[in-house]
């Protein structure tokens, strides 16, 4: 996996079985302790994430396929290529999937964090 960010005191690493990360940008802010995170993600077919959750708000750009997604009670919704969602912070994000069966999902993840603290982090 292309990124790796140690678990603090806040909660661990939530695992994702044949996901790939790649950073593709780190910019620490002027005047703050955090940066800004650029992170290319790619769920095999068929993938599906645990049940999880993010400690801040992140905006996901979906590249290429169709990701199915859902917070809470929240009823699921479907995002295609070119559409853009945001993860939700400290909800249990009940559901994420790559919809399809054969071909890979990717998708940006773009969030501002501390340096060291994990984005996806177990319930």
């Amino acid at each position: 996996m292309g990124e790796r960010m140690d678990s603090q005191a806040s909660g661990r690493q939530a695992g994702f079985l044949g996901v790939t990360r790649k950073v593709l940008e780190r910019l620490p802010l002027p005047g703050d302790n955090r940066e800004l995170i650029v992170v290319e993600v790619t769920y095999p077919p068929g993938g599906e994430a645990p049940l999880h959750r993010h400690p801040v708000a992140g905006a996901v750009y979906i590249i290429d396929g169709v990701a199915e997604s859902a917070y809470g009670n929240d009823d699921p919704r479907q995002y295609r290529a070119g559409e853009t969602l945001q993860d939700r912070a400290d909800i249990p994000h009940t559901l994420f999937r790559n919809c399809d069966p054969e071909r890979p999902l990717r998708f940006l993840t773009i969030y501002v964090l501390e340096p060291g603290r994990s984005y996806t982090m177990e319930p």
